[in-house]
């Protein structure tokens, strides 16, 4: 019985041997790298012409649901000083006429939040898909084994040393001149 369980001991304690010899050797060949898309979207020569290209195109439709929801306050204060000494039928008009641009301004207001999301994403969407491409580009060239996105990930500390946004935001930027 003493024999059995020596042979036990000696058994575990090679395992364990053999286990802490293995993991430098595949720790060496395990190389991560982590990359902020957020950030090089941002700061990527793309990202900031298309974000002024956005914001150029959110200030204009802006401009122009602003000329309709002046109107639709100038008939609401109409409406309101005027409504007691008007006849029924004029209230009744106006009270249609304001509900009708009211209405009108909401949904011309909701297809312009649509188009800009749409907008939004189709222009991110390009660029994440280069940022990517630079990426795998990158993780091949230098050997990675894996290269995390730090705001999905669920990447809570890295050291500075693995991460390659700076590297991504200088190949993505010299791609697209």
């Amino acid at each position: 019985m003493e024999a059995l369980r020596a042979v036990r001991v000696a058994g575990a304690l090679l395992a364990m041997l053999l286990l802490l010899t293995a993991i430098p050797a595949v720790a060496a060949d395990f190389k991560v790298g982590v990359v902020d898309l957020q950030r090089a979207l941002n700061e990527s020569d793309s990202g900031k012409k298309a974000k002024a290209d956005f914001k150029a195109r959110v200030d204009k439709l802006e401009g122009q649901l602003k000329g309709q929801k002046d109107e639709l306050d100038r008939l609401k204060d109409e409406l309101e000083r005027k409504s007691v000494v008007m006849r029924e039928d004029e209230r009744r008009k106006l009270t249609t006429d304001f509900e009708h641009k009211r209405l009108d301004l909401k949904r011309k207001f909701e297809d312009s939040q649509a188009e800009l999301q749409k907008k939004d994403q189709e222009l991110t969407g390009e660029i994440l898909e280069g940022l990517q491409q630079i990426i795998k580009q990158i993780g091949e060239r230098d050997g990675y084994t894996m290269i995390l996105e730090m705001g999905t990930s669920g990447v809570v500390y890295h050291s500075n040393s693995i991460d390659i946004t700076e590297q991504v935001l200088a190949a993505y930027n010299s791609r697209s001149k």
